[in-house]
């Protein structure tokens, strides 16, 4: 049930759950501390609720997709966690369409690395395939904005090349 809460409706949940069901093959007594801790916050926060509101004509909106990745994050593997959340925007409207909160498959060598990983990862996976479906379904080119928080990252997009990230 958890795993559903968090893959519908709870984000705050999914990278939690994930690593608790990495760990069913190998649960320890640390992992029931962490489970419990789960469970209280999981009490304490009921009220917390998904929301979203359109209040807009189609023509106004767009989609906007917040990329975010953590270095090394992961003690056991060194690997970082990537992590979207896809929006659709308008002057008057947010509406949460899909999130992800994933480890990544390699060890990144910096954060900017760590970053990129995110970005194409939700892109490939939610970004375009959203994008896709709304321009089906508006009958127009949606305009699909990328949120990125981390300066290197943003200009090695800008440039288009990073001799450091060559592989």
């Amino acid at each position: 049930k958890v795993l559903w809460a968090a893959r519908l409706a709870r984000l705050d949940f999914s990278r939690q759950t994930g690593k608790l069901a990495s760990k069913l093959h190998c649960w320890s007594k640390n992992d029931d501390r962490r489970m419990k801790r789960m469970a209280e916050y999981m009490n304490s926060t009921v009220d917390y609720k998904l929301r979203g509101f359109l209040c807009d004509a189609p023509e106004d909106l767009e989609l906007w997709l917040f990329a975010d990745a953590d270095l090394s994050s992961d003690p056991d593997t060194t690997k970082s966690t990537s992590g979207a959340f896809i929006v659709l925007v308008g002057p008057s409207t947010w509406i949460p369409l899909a999130w992800i909160c994933a480890k990544q498959t390699s060890t990144a060598r910096s954060t900017a690395e760590a970053e990129s990983v995110s970005m194409v990862t939700a892109l490939l996976s939610e970004g375009y395939p959203i994008l896709n479906m709304l321009e089906l379904i508006f009958g127009r080119k949606i305009t699909l904005r990328l949120k990125e928080d981390n300066t290197a990252t943003i200009k090695v997009l800008q440039k288009g090349y990073s001799p450091k990230l060559r592989h």
